[in-house]
């Protein structure tokens, strides 16, 4: 047996053992169904109750021991991998391309010809212009929370064995709540699983790895990270609601390419 084999066999034995539990567990299968049914139906109120619900986790049993766990354990190229990750938060990184791509499609509505052609890129504006909005508004009000809520960040947990609220406190070390890279992200990515829903599962499990990174680098806490998901993900539903009030669809579609959106 080679060694590949050998690596490989362990975890196809695995596989076999979740899958023959899995047919056979039908009640709960029907049960995650059914609230992943109900999650999709009403995403913005089952999202928020599950942020809840970690986010309280975190705060009462997580947070600290977890923190502790990764300074401790987290290291080397993992470590280094993690800070290279974890730069994909900046949300200068989604904001700059996405308002010049709107800022183009302006541009072409403007020297557009016939009135369909200015309507067409006026709704092709709106698909990067809605990514910038999600990640800029939630942004803005991230940072007035962690203004509010002044949670110290582990840093000062291991220097000086701190880990409290100065709410209204300026500076880096006060500014834990919400995580703002993890905010970006997710505000980014579900805003993209709007615009491009064909890539959902990549945008979403690069938004949970980017959020992984804080905690695992230590930079911010369990809590933090939930807090600053959250708000990226409601902020960004919320103003997809907003404007499919208003008609305005965020889907992207090519030029020239016919039909609804």
């Amino acid at each position: 047996m080679s060694l590949l084999d050998k690596m490989v066999l362990p975890l196809e034995r695995l596989a076999i053992v979740i899958g023959t539990r899995w047919n056979r567990a039908t009640r709960w299968r029907e049960r995650i169904s059914g609230q992943w049914e109900r999650t999709l139906h009403s995403p913005m109120e089952w999202l928020s109750l599950y942020a809840l619900l970690l986010l309280l986790l975190g705060l009462t049993v997580l947070d600290e021991p977890l923190a502790r766990l990764c300074k401790e354990t987290v290291s080397g190229e993992f470590e280094g991998f993690l800070k290279v990750v974890t730069d994909l938060g900046i949300a200068g990184l989604w904001l700059i391309p996405s308002i010049l791509l709107c800022l183009l499609f302006l541009l072409c509505r403007r020297v557009a010809l016939s009135p369909a052609g200015r309507e067409h890129y006026t709704r092709l504006a709106w698909a990067p212009g809605f990514v910038f909005l999600s990640v800029a508004v939630s942004g803005l009000i991230g940072d007035i929370l962690k203004f509010v809520v002044g949670r110290t960040r582990p840093q000062l947990l291991f220097e000086q064995d701190l880990a409290t609220f100065e709410p209204f406190t300026h500076g880096w070390a006060y500014n834990s709540f919400p995580s703002g890279h993890s905010q970006a992200i997710f505000a980014a990515m579900v805003a993209l699983t709007l615009v491009f829903p064909r890539y959902d599962r990549a945008y979403l499990a690069l938004a949970v790895l980017v959020a992984a990174s804080r905690v695992l680098t230590t930079v911010h806490y369990f809590s933090d990270v939930v807090a600053g998901a959250w708000l990226g993900i409601f902020v960004t539903l919320a103003l997809a609601r907003v404007l499919a009030m208003h008609g305005i669809p965020v889907r992207y579609q090519r030029p020239g390419m016919g039909g609804t959106w």
